[in-house]
């Protein structure tokens, strides 16, 4: 079952992939897209057909036999267009809490089976097929599952062919920003394929100039001021359960990483198995810029970079290109744009699972790029030196000090960088990355998942709302942090960050099991290894 776009918008040149636009692309998905109404339609550009079967023409005609619905009735039932369908018609109150309705569609020849691993908030219930969707729940959670469900259909594209299964992130205007549907989406597809015989390769890759810019955290700000901040927990809970199923993966997973690489993008690649790069790859950490830090298990990957260029990379927000992300073994291979679909080509071709034999087939179109003159890695002594500092103050006092030996642009940037950042959100992301160094990628996404719901709720620190006002909302880029200065940011407060939420005195009006620390399911793996090509 393929997956076909009538309309396909050229991408712009590969220049104007910088990191303002990156920084702009959460905001763009608060203005005027469609993003976040409460029901999006699927479009009708998303059409499924299989080999031998004709795509609908523009007016609308041709076989549509195999195109995934989501229909409601008015009464809480998922319909399909398959006439070989059975359909269930329970009756489903609003307010019904004692007995749950179900909404079925048991198509033919499904796919996909029924997945085990259900995350909490918003995806209790559903169970996604490749061609039919299974609901359980009252009335309210039947059509807020829909809702979701719709979007995902139009935010990811979900291309088969043989045993190999595509996953396109289809956000370009908002430079596939993971919205809560997509990350809904991937959930259920990854678990689904890991458990189906019939897939044995996952490729991913964005739509349009971008691979993925990052989580929507616009609208995770948004939601925590008109709401609370539950909407982001369980956007920040489903994300890093994503992120330890991709990282410990038992199939190959093999991302195309073009254009713009950032935050969540990094999430859903990095932890994967292969990482190519491309000419027009940009690949950036910029959360401390925002108020935040490197989440989604970026405390386990920056720890494994050569020497303490992790903490280089995650406490600048620096930009990196292919070269670099080879070098330093954040990417596996670099193969040039040019060949880029020949590779892809080859890649659905396969059937099997072997890891060997698919990086072989990598390998066919891959070169070795060099790095430029003025990259810091080249200077990895020096970064070395500076980054292994104790404080955050020590690493800048270090850099200043090597500052005036060295005419290289990178020491400049660096300190500018830093000093613009927020420092409450320095010095924690400087102890993340420190401890990840000798954790798994459980425990480190389990660490970084306390730390998030801390950063949400402003226990400590009220910075990552003036972060996104300032970068994402307002765009003044004029951040008023507090507090405002490094030495005002006391060991006492970042030891807080790391605790474990404790219900009684955090929650004292809560009285729910769903907030305890991340529950992550036991799986044979601990993580990817990083294995740098300097």
């Amino acid at each position: 079952m393929v997956v076909t776009p009538v309309e396909e918008q050229p991408p712009p040149a590969a220049d104007a992939s910088t990191l303002e636009e990156a920084e702009h692309a959460a905001a763009a998905a608060t203005e005027g897209e469609g993003e976040h109404k409460s029901v999006m339609p699927v479009p009708d550009e998303l059409l499924a057909t299989t080999e031998g079967e004709a795509a609908p023409d523009a007016n609308g005609g041709g076989e549509e036999a195999n195109r995934p619905r989501v229909e409601g009735d008015g009464e809480g039932v998922v319909q399909s267009n398959e006439s070989s369908a059975k359909v269930d018609e329970p009756v489903a109150t609003e307010n019904s809490d004692a007995a749950p309705a179900e909404a079925s569609v048991d198509a033919v020849n499904g796919k996909i089976p029924p997945t085990k691993l259900i995350p909490q908030h918003p995806l209790e219930g559903i169970t996604l097929t490749e061609r039919t969707v299974r609901i359980t729940g009252n009335k309210k959670q039947i059509e807020a599952a829909k809702d979701i469900i719709k979007q995902a259909m139009s935010q990811v594209l979900v291309e088969a062919n043989g045993v190999t299964r595509t996953l396109v992130l289809n956000r370009p205007k908002q430079l596939n920003a993971l919205s809560s549907a997509m990350i809904t989406c991937f959930l259920r597809c990854f678990t689904a394929y890991e458990e189906d015989d019939g897939v044995k390769l996952l490729i991913v890759k964005g739509k349009g100039r971008a691979f993925c810019a990052g989580g929507d955290v616009a609208a995770v700000v948004r939601s925590i001021n008109n709401d609370s901040w539950k909407y982001g927990a369980h956007f920040f809970r489903n994300e890093f359960l994503l992120n330890y199923i991709i990282a410990t993966y038992s199939k190959p997973q093999v991302s195309l990483l073009t254009g713009i690489v950032m935050g969540g993008g990094a999430g859903v690649s990095i932890h994967g198995r292969f990482r190519v790069v491309t000419d027009s790859t940009v690949f950036a950490m910029p959360e401390t810029a925002l108020g935040l830090f490197p989440d989604i298990g970026a405390s386990y990957f920056l720890s494994r970079l050569p020497g303490f260029y992790g903490e280089y990379v995650g406490l600048t927000g620096v930009r990196l290109d292919a070269a670099e992300m080879l070098a330093c073994g954040l990417a596996t291979h670099f193969v040039p744009s040019d060949r880029l679909s020949l590779l892809e080509e080859s890649l659905k071709k396969v059937d099997t699972s072997d890891p060997f034999a698919i990086c072989g087939i990598i390998d066919q179109y891959s070169q070795q790029p060099s790095l430029k003159e003025k990259s810091a890695l080249n200077r990895l002594e020096i970064i070395n030196k500076c980054f292994s500092k104790k404080t955050v103050e020590e690493i800048i006092a270090s850099l200043e000090q090597e500052a005036p030996n060295v005419a290289d642009e990178w020491i400049a940037s660096a300190i500018q960088s830093m000093r613009k950042a927020s420092p409450t959100s320095m010095k924690i992301s400087l102890r993340s990355i420190r401890e990840g160094r000798t954790q798994t990628v459980g425990e480190c996404l389990r660490r970084e998942y306390r730390m998030v719901c801390h950063v949400m709720r402003g226990d400590f620190s009220r910075d990552f709302f003036e972060g996104c006002r300032a970068i994402l909302l307002d765009r003044d880029r004029n951040p008023k942090w507090m507090p405002p200065r490094l030495e005002e940011v006391h060991d006492e407060v970042v030891e807080k960050y790391f605790s474990k939420v404790d219900e009684k005195n955090i929650f004292p009006k809560v009285d729910d099991p769903e907030w305890e620390d991340l529950d992550l399911p036991p799986r044979r793996s601990h993580g990817r290894r990083l294995v740098p090509k300097l």
